[in-house]
């Protein structure tokens, strides 16, 4: 076994290799092309940046409480107003030229006097030390009841602005205040002197921000700013559709008991142990930003949860491995979807920042979000957070394809419809669309090939590994972001080689996959062995019927939803005798099979040797008898044919009674008899019946006289005796289809509850 688990390890590190050759080629093209990539470190220390956050809040009018102001290095959000925004795909020059790509946040608590008596001051800087973006939340919950007015975003504007000046520069005439969204004053006021010219965006919405962004205040910039705010509404909604739409399909699994909770739970636990709920400069208060880290906790909750269970339902042993290490008893097949989600996770890694750069060089086409966010590990988001959520999406777009499409085009499909949670924000749509879904492809692919656990590695690993290289970079200001994140890759790494190292039974030995799964293989297994039963049923009866010189035979025989025990026979013996036999086995099952197949055995070898039909059944009773106890008894008519002359014997052992049509008459064949096989020994009575030429004898089970329509009224014995009596001189095949229409039409789309079993022997006028 260890030379079989050489070539594999070799494997294994071979692909992981070549992932790091793609992430260094990706990474190599970042640096040259991505602004924030290519920005290098901040022109000053840490110490310099907290001494002009304190210089700006002595401006301010404020003072700082006790302790270190908090610096960081932040990348733009969503809720910046970024220079793609006004300028398209020309906003990465004047990012570089700027130095804002990547950004010095420094806030603290501070206390003044007036309304604003207690809270956080922040300040974002650019890398050459320029304030770009001045914020004030409060920490008292007040704030959030409280009504801004338009004025207030006026004097917020004349108090703040003159922070985010710079030399040569000064305010311009204030706008008329809006509202945005309806209830935030905020007002736009032009930068004079500025180079490249750019203005300034206060909002008021209890607490302030203030910002410069990019381009000359103009109808047209304004325009682009309403536009997006609207857009932020917009997206809120969008955002809160799928919420509610994985929370809807939570509930239905919930409720069909179909779903397993523990590697959601713990996965959701983990993503919210990672963040940081240190507010963001624009995003608001500490309450804000714990409010979105447990919103973020519940997202992943649901989303895994509703994808690992629509996998796991699918094919039970879909994830073994994640419930393996979630159990540390990690082996070869863990460690090796380890290993393999590494490699991935590397190459995607490459894959986001090559297409990333590529983009930059490309005409009308730019990323509305940067290649990677800082910090990395926030209150909203994180390596482990959004990889969750990314792998998540995959596996549920996944998991809806398998179930719904064809299995070629499941691949395809989830691929597309994970395009739409993909990370990454590109405009135009059509372009971010295409590269969303090459990222998305390979997601797709690696949790169809290799599972859930490489999938998810591979997600996260593809978010840790440009935050370790990031932070490796810059490491005086991010040694603990590099410890974390270069950690939990070489982590992965060794975790994986001693997965492959361990031996193969300790991983799977007692290792029981959840409830539900347990269930829902118990399902399977009994509708497939419902399906061996139902095959078995049919192989016991005729595959063709023998043709009698002037007469017909037809017979059918139609299931319920489970595999009864009817049965019909035509046999013949030495004498010229032609035996006639239609039975129904009590009850469903496989020993209801084998009492089946011991019933016609046992008529194969009785038939014959000068006996009758009552003779023959009270020999098959002991037959059965001596099989041993039994719960199951069988019903069985059974007819011995002079085909020459039509006379007949037929006796009967509790089977509904024979019905023969003649002459426009139903005559019922009234039969005695107990059943074979239960209850105390008895005797059969042979009864002698002539079949005169145009006459049918039709057998049927007591599935077609017991059958209940939808409003609970049974088909009894009356209506067919009208059938007959109307069908009884067409064929033996038009008899039975009339049978078997008239039945169904009863039924009404009602499922019978019983087999039904019907055998038409009809005399021809003429012998032929």
């Amino acid at each position: 076994m260890r030379g079989n688990e050489r070539p594999q390890k070799g494997r294994l590190l071979l692909g992981i290799a070549l992932g790091l050759l793609v992430f260094a080629a990706g990474a190599g093209l970042a640096g040259a092309i991505l602004p924030e990539w290519e920005a290098g470190g901040p022109a000053e220390g840490k110490p310099l940046f907290r001494d002009r956050y304190r210089e700006l809040a002595a401006r301010a009018g404020f003072t700082l409480e006790p302790g270190e102001p908090r610096v960081r290095l932040v990348t733009r959000g969503v809720e910046a107003n970024e220079p793609y925004r006004f300028l398209g795909d020309v906003g990465s020059s004047w990012l570089r030229r700027t130095r804002t790509a990547v950004r010095v946040e420094v806030f603290h608590g501070v206390h003044a006097a007036g309304d604003r008596s207690a809270g956080n001051f922040g300040v974002d800087f650019s890398l050459d030390g320029r304030p770009q973006a001045v914020a004030w939340w409060s920490t008292s919950l007040r704030t959030l009841f409280k009504t801004s007015r338009s004025d207030d975003a006026l004097s917020a504007a004349a108090a703040f602005g003159p922070l985010l000046l710079q030399p040569g520069e000064s305010l311009g005439p204030a706008g008329v205040p809006d509202l945005l969204l309806n209830q935030i004053p905020r007002v736009m006021v032009p930068l004079a002197g500025s180079a490249p010219p750019q203005f300034l965006v206060v909002t008021q919405p209890g607490n302030i921000v203030a910002e410069r962004s990019a381009g000359p205040l103009t109808a047209e910039t304004r325009a682009v700013v309403n536009t997006y705010h609207d857009k932020l509404l917009s997206r809120f909604l969008k955002a809160l559709i799928p919420l509610l739409l994985i929370a809807g399909l939570f509930l239905i699994l919930l409720i069909k008991s179909r779903i397993g909770m523990v590697n959601g739970a713990l996965l959701a636990l983990a993503s919210l142990l990672t963040l940081n709920p240190a507010p963001a400069l624009v995003s608001g208060s500490w309450t804000s930003s714990l409010a979105a880290a447990v919103a973020m906790a519940v997202w992943i909750f649901l989303l895994w949860t509703c994808a690992e269970s629509l996998l796991r339902s699918t094919s039970g042993d879909f994830t073994t491995s994640l419930d393996a290490l979630r159990a540390g008893r990690l082996g070869p097949r863990g460690g090796q979807a380890l290993l393999v989600g590494l490699a991935f996770g590397a190459g995607l890694a490459g894959l986001r920042l090559g297409l990333l750069s590529l983009l930059e060089i490309v005409p009308g086409v730019w990323s509305e979000s940067p290649s990677l966010s800082l910090p990395a590990f926030s209150a909203s988001c994180g390596p482990l957070l959004n990889g969750a959520a990314l792998a998540g999406g995959a596996a549920l777009a996944l998991a809806f394809a398998v179930r719904w499409l064809p299995l070629r085009w499941s691949p395809v499909a989830a691929a597309l419809a994970a395009a739409f949670i993909a990370p990454l924000s590109i405009q135009p749509l059509a372009a971010g669309l295409a590269i969303n879904a090459a990222i998305a492809g390979v997601l797709v692919y690696v949790c169809r090939r290799h599972g859930l656990t490489a999938l998810l590695t591979a997600a996260v690993c593809s978010l840790l590994l440009p935050a370790a290289l990031f932070a490796a970079m810059h490491l005086s200001w991010m040694m603990g972001t590099f410890a974390a994140t270069a950690g939990l890759v070489v982590g992965v790494g060794l975790l994986g080689l001693i997965g492959i190292s361990r031996p193969a039974a300790g991983e799977i030995q007692r290792l029981a996959p959840p409830a539900f799964v347990r269930r829902l293989e118990e399902e399977r297994r009994l509708k497939h062995e419902m399906g061996l039963l139902a095959r078995m049923q049919r192989g016991l009866l005729p595959r063709t019927l023998p043709r009698l010189p002037g007469y017909e035979l037809a017979a059918r025989s139609e299931l319920a939803n489970e595999a009864g025990g009817d049965l019909y026979d035509v046999l013949t013996d030495d004498e010229g005798f032609v035996w006639i036999a239609a039975g129904d086995v009590a009850g469903h099952g496989y020993s209801c099979a084998i009492a089946q197949a011991m019933t016609k055995a046992a008529l194969a070898s009785l038939i014959g040797r000068g006996r009758t039909p009552a003779e023959v059944l009270w020999r098959a009773d002991r037959v059965l008898r001596a099989a041993g106890p039994t719960r199951h008894f069988t019903t069985l008519t059974l007819l011995r044919l002079r085909p020459k002359t039509g006379e007949a014997l037929v006796a009967n052992a509790g089977h509904p009674y024979p019905l023969l049509a003649t002459g426009g008459e139903v005559t019922e064949i009234a039969l005695a008899g107990l059943p074979l096989g239960a209850g105390p020994p008895r005797r059969y009575e042979d009864r002698v019946l002539a079949l005169p030429p145009g006459s049918a004898l039709v057998l049927a089970s007591d599935g077609l006289f017991e059958a209940e329509s939808d409003s609970g009224a049974v088909y009894g014995f009356e209506r067919i005796r009208e059938v007959l009596r109307e069908a009884g001189q067409g064929t033996a095949e038009r008899i039975l289809e009339t049978v078997f229409a008239d039945w169904k039409r009863h039924l009404h789309g009602t499922l019978s509850l019983d087999d039904t079993t019907v055998v038409v022997l009809r005399r021809l006028e003429e012998p032929g």
